[in-house]
């Protein structure tokens, strides 16, 4: 009896010090991690780019653990899906801060979803690093053309690496006018949120300063599948370019449904913003000959070293190539690494402090990040389509014909006037 009492009261001592050193274990497992939160389309217009962002940045995160993680900390990380869509992507971003503890979230694509997420971030008082997000006002200001409001979109906890509508109008202004002239007549359709508005009006403004004529602009809803009536409308304006401000699945749409209406035998079409998924959904032969831009193109692998590595990885783990969708993710989290890294402690406004006028050489040559706007000053890509009989690889639809300089078209304090509400 004794001895079974003595086993019994020897089994429980085992058993809770087994549970006990479990859950100190846990304890001790969770003190060496730190959450981010990916907050990406799987789903909806830009699932695409969501896709090959999610790639990116569970790249990204492996090789920061690799060596070391951050601050001896591991990353860990939660995935949600924004699914194209503002409302998600706010909820998202709340759940991910609060109930998961994510010290930081990142995420794309759309614009509309980055300021979402950034209006949580800043209520929070946490760390939001965009990703593929191309609106001036996503670190500036919003423009409603149907209202006339305007309101400052951008706060002190957001940051963005990818390029606005402002860099690119100047950017791709030379090359317009270079081709067509100060009297060509141009023609808008136009994806109606605010990416849209704000490229637009970023490529009119330009334009149109330079003696350029609209003779046609047209917003067309999210999600769109036909583009046929706006196409006529282009189609009787008879402009010499048709700019298609539309992104992911919907650009895709529209190009083709343009060339089917052989739109590109009448006009030169132009695309501002291009992304290789979307290259890759229209087709060589839809892309042929159509002048676009991106921040990033992984042929810029034959010009900076940066790019190399990170396009060899990309290819080496995923047998494909990385747009400038992940390229954005692959930036985030390597900005937020070095913020934590300078800042000495994943302490948010300490982190946005470090961040704030960081140069950094990650992809191309030396960058930046303003330190009031929290816009990185970054070079604009210039492209055009290949013929099919030109590309080397599946992945090859463009030839780089211009890099205009990060500095060259930046927009200045005076053009930006950011006021920072929260004062560190």
């Amino acid at each position: 009896m004794k001895k079974s009492l003595i086993w019994g009261l020897g089994l429980v001592f085992i058993v809770s010090f087994l549970m006990t050193f479990s859950a100190t274990s846990s304890v001790f497992a969770q003190e060496d991690t730190v959450t981010i939160g990916l907050n990406v389309p799987l789903s909806g217009s830009y699932q695409d780019q969501g896709e090959d962002e999610l790639r990116s940045y569970k790249l990204a995160i492996d090789e920061v653990n690799t060596k070391g993680g951050i601050l001896g900390k591991k990353i860990v990380y939660v995935v949600k899906d924004t699914q194209t869509n503002a409302t998600v992507a706010g909820d998202n971003a709340r759940e991910l801060y609060t109930t998961n503890n994510a010290v930081m979230v990142t995420g794309g694509s759309s614009s509309a979803v980055a300021i979402a997420q950034g209006n949580v971030a800043g209520e929070l008082k946490k760390i939001f690093m965009v990703g593929l997000s191309h609106s001036n006002a996503t670190t500036g200001f919003e423009d409603n053309p149907k209202t006339g409001e305007s309101y400052q979109a951008v706060n002190r906890y957001m940051f963005r690496w990818y390029n606005n509508g402002h860099q690119t109008a100047k950017a791709m202004a030379s090359t317009l006018l270079e081709k067509f002239g100060k009297d060509a007549k141009y023609f808008y359709i136009t994806a109606d949120y605010t990416w849209g508005w704000s490229v637009e009006k970023s490529v009119k403004t330009v334009l149109e300063a330079a003696g350029c004529q609209t003779v046609g602009a047209l917003l067309v809803p999210l999600g769109e599948k036909s583009f046929v009536p706006a196409l006529l409308k282009a189609k009787m304006a008879k402009p010499d370019v048709l700019v298609v401000v539309e992104f992911g699945k919907d650009m895709v749409n529209c190009l083709k449904q343009a060339n089917s209406m052989g739109l590109n035998k009448e006009m030169q079409i132009t695309v501002p913003l291009m992304e290789l998924y979307m290259a890759k959904g229209a087709g060589a032969e839809n892309m042929q000959g159509v002048i676009c831009s991106e921040i990033w193109v992984w042929q810029l692998m034959d010009k900076y070293p940066g790019s190399k590595e990170y396009v060899d990885k990309f290819k080496a783990r995923y047998d494909r190539y990385p747009g400038s969708a992940a390229a954005s993710a692959w930036m985030a989290i390597k900005l937020y690494a070095d913020g934590v890294t300078k800042a000495g402690t994943f302490q948010a406004e300490a982190v946005a402090k470090a961040l704030e006028g960081h140069r950094f050489t990650v992809l191309k040559d030396e960058e930046r990040i303003n330190d009031f706007d929290h816009q990185a000053v970054t070079s604009c890509v210039i492209l055009e389509g290949k013929a099919p009989s030109d590309m080397i690889n599946e992945w090859d639809f463009f030839k780089i014909i211009g890099i205009v300089p990060g500095e060259k078209i930046a927009q200045t304090k005076a053009e930006n006037p950011v006021v920072w509400k929260e004062q560190f």
